[in-house]
């Protein structure tokens, strides 16, 4: 019998499907994941089978739920709050109430459009601009986002210092924690260019706490990948 979902992962690393899998690994769901090729052609994210019948963006993940008619959902926010809506009766990973919804949401946004866009474009600076486009990035390229993803792992250090529990929103674990994590893990892609987590205050022992989990584990290896 086939599984009741469909992933769209990279065919590699990559941060924003292991939101997903640690997600559907939490919620004990049976799922496929089917890997996808960063550039253009066959088994590409942009494959014209991919982008007219999936996710128009090209870009992954994006999921298949086949116990809702066949609902698609991409982007890994909508991902991570469809799922935890649906799937989690006690909404204790979205939030219960407006009030506990927000506070959820305003760090998952944090993280989508701060601190994932940033790290992300310095990744692309830092380890693969030259090789596609046969010249180095400028260094003022590449301080401008160095600095800003110092700034926004500034901004969550500190307020992880103090927060209830040590986790993001209302003392307890949420779909925030499973969408920062894996840009944080993610930072050692640009080795020195960015200061080791060890520098900061409280970030570290968030990644630590949160990489003892078995749905995060499970997560990170059913990509591949290690914790």
């Amino acid at each position: 019998m086939p599984a009741p979902f469909t992933l769209y992962t990279h065919a590699g690393p990559g941060p924003n499907p292991i939101k997903i899998t640690i997600l559907l690994e939490y919620l004990g769901l049976e799922y496929t994941t089917i890997p996808l090729r960063f550039g253009e052609g066959p088994g590409s994210v942009k494959d014209p089978e991919f982008t007219s019948k999936v996710n128009p963006n090209g870009r992954v993940p994006a999921l298949i739920d086949h116990t809702n008619d066949d609902l698609i959902v991409f982007e890994s926010g909508a991902i991570l709050q469809y799922l935890g809506e649906k799937y989690d009766p006690t909404g204790t990973l979205t939030g219960r109430t407006p009030t506990e919804r927000a506070q959820i949401n305003q760090w998952l946004s944090w993280q989508i459009s701060g601190l994932g866009p940033y790290q992300g474009q310095l990744t692309w600076f830092v380890l693969f601009h030259e090789q596609t486009h046969g010249e180095k990035p400028s260094e003022g390229v590449i301080t401008r986002y160095q600095r800003e993803v110092e700034r926004l792992r500034t901004v969550l250090d500190g307020h992880l210092a103090q927060a209830e529990g040590g986790y993001v929103a209302l003392g307890r674990l949420t779909i925030a924690d499973f969408a920062i994590l894996p840009w944080l893990k993610g930072s050692v892609l640009v080795g020195d260019t960015l200061k080791p987590l060890g520098e900061y205050r409280a970030l570290e022992g968030y990644v630590r706490r949160l990489e003892g989990m078995e749905a995060v584990k499970g997560g990170y290896e059913r990509l591949g990948l290690t914790v």
